[in-house]
């Protein structure tokens, strides 16, 4: 895969070489669509390495017996997608700001909202940890309140001892009391949570596409409030009931952060693409969020059919009493060997 991705990388790198100053119209766009064609080739790479490597691991266990798993698989492009998503959204949005549509925000005034951003991983992160601790039930319901509160106040107070005016950020609020309504709704529960966040940064992604404005960048920056628990949700779920297979799993899983490296690139062809076909000057870097999109809709997707592929072989993370029973699997498709049978 490593070298498949390679050979697809550097006709890219390799076309900038080409100098496009006094090219015409045609030129550009045929140069951007050649671009494109090998970014989403090396998209390709992944996918198809991964339904490769599990086809192959069914038929002989023996070596990287992991894949055989398909939640492992599922999972593997979920966090492929999910670390793509969450550096892609804020690794165009100070060229998105720049635009006239969403306010010709300069760079050093962009800086804002990327804060705004990471600071949305914080708070999620934050309210995720409560659950690590010895709490009572009730004291964890206020706390997953008041967490993210705090954490607001903070992201807030930093910026405005830079010197940024912070106040077109209050109503940002509402947002975070929405990650909070997530958090109540999905009870500790990963495959739930997992869904429920997916689905919201589907809606929100969809918004800022819709619409322009203040409206648009609080969607678009949303997206690191739902972004928040992916991490953990999508590793508990790619790697139960792998057994023996468990490190192995999670070795293969922590080797697609590389879409961290991927799907922010083709995200940035397909705005230079779009923007070479349009007559509307900004355009391009608008409807590219279609691509984070699509990342959370298959992250949603994943969530609610692995739930299915999981109870098929024993689990139920509905019923955690049932997931601490499961000790060895014998097969992807099913059976378990479960204390007393």
């Amino acid at each position: 895969m490593t070298g498949l991705l390679i050979i697809m990388f550097v006709p890219v790198f390799s076309s900038y070489k080409v100098d496009l100053t006094h090219a015409s119209d045609a030129e550009r766009i045929a140069m951007e669509t050649y671009r494109v064609k090998w970014l989403f080739g090396a998209l390709a790479v992944v996918v198809l390495t991964l339904i490769i490597s599990n086809l192959r691991a069914k038929r002989n266990a023996e070596g990287w017996g992991a894949m055989k798993y398909p939640q492992l698989v599922l999972g593997m492009l979920a966090l492929f997608l999910y670390v793509g998503t969450e550096v892609t959204i804020v690794s165009n949005i100070s060229d998105l700001l720049s635009k006239p549509e969403f306010g010709s925000i300069p760079s050093s005034q962009a800086a804002l909202y990327i804060s705004m951003y990471w600071g949305s991983l914080m708070i999620g992160r934050w309210v995720g940890s409560i659950s690590a601790f010895e709490l009572k039930e009730s004291t964890k319901k206020i706390l997953t309140f008041v967490v993210p509160m705090i954490a607001f106040a903070i992201v807030l107070l930093v910026n405005s001892l830079s010197g940024y005016d912070v106040n077109i950020l209050y109503y940002y609020i509402i947002c975070v009391l929405i990650q909070v309504g997530a958090f109540y709704v999905s009870k500790d529960k990963p495959a739930r949570m997992l869904m429920i966040f997916g689905l919201l940064g589907v809606i929100a992604m969809a918004i800022g596409l819709a619409s322009t404005g203040k409206i648009a960048i609080y969607a678009f920056i949303s997206g690191g409030l739902f972004c928040s628990i992916m991490w953990p949700a999508i590793f508990t779920l790619s790697i139960a009931g792998l057994g023996k297979y468990t490190t192995q799993g999670s070795a293969f899983l922590i080797m697609m952060i590389l879409g961290g490296g991927v799907i922010p690139p083709i995200q940035g062809k397909l705005a230079d693409f779009l923007e070479s076909r349009s007559t509307i000057v900004g355009s391009g870097i608008h409807q590219s969020y279609w691509i984070p999109l699509i990342c959370y809709a298959y992250i949603t997707f994943f969530a609610f059919f692995v739930k299915g592929v999981l109870k098929r072989q024993g689990i139920d993370f509905e019923n955690p009493a049932e997931v601490e029973d499961v000790v060895e699997p014998t097969s992807p498709e099913g059976g378990f060997d479960v204390p007393g049978n």
